[in-house]
């Protein structure tokens, strides 16, 4: 339900659905429609400016190392079960790999 919360709030975003405000040029009276934004911290169109600070803070913090990118997939059914349990299934499967993970790098 979350899910489709953000979804509709992204469709809508910057649309006539939310509503919005005429902008007027002082010199020349150009009118221009500008609609609202949903405001949703997973919208793309509102959060490009925060993902853009968050992104060049978290590289500010890189060290000066190659990294690879993981990625962990799950069974459907285990899955399925990580939908209802977020917190507790990610944990965990940050968990598990970690000493396999760490003698991996060590060999580097």
């Amino acid at each position: 339900m979350t899910q489709l919360k953000v979804m509709s709030a992204i469709e809508r975003c910057r649309a006539a659905a939310l509503g919005g405000h005429v902008e007027r040029c002082a010199d020349c009276a150009h009118e221009h429609i500008a609609y609202n934004s949903c405001r949703n911290r997973h919208c793309p169109k509102c959060q490009a400016g925060a993902a853009k600070t968050w992104l060049a803070a978290l590289e500010a913090e890189l060290l000066p190392v190659r990294y690879f990118h993981l990625v962990f997939t799950l069974p459907k059914q285990i899955a399925n079960i990580a939908c209802q349990n977020k917190r507790e299934i990610y944990n965990l499967l940050m968990r598990a790999p970690s000493p396999c993970l760490a003698h991996v790098a060590a060999a580097s």
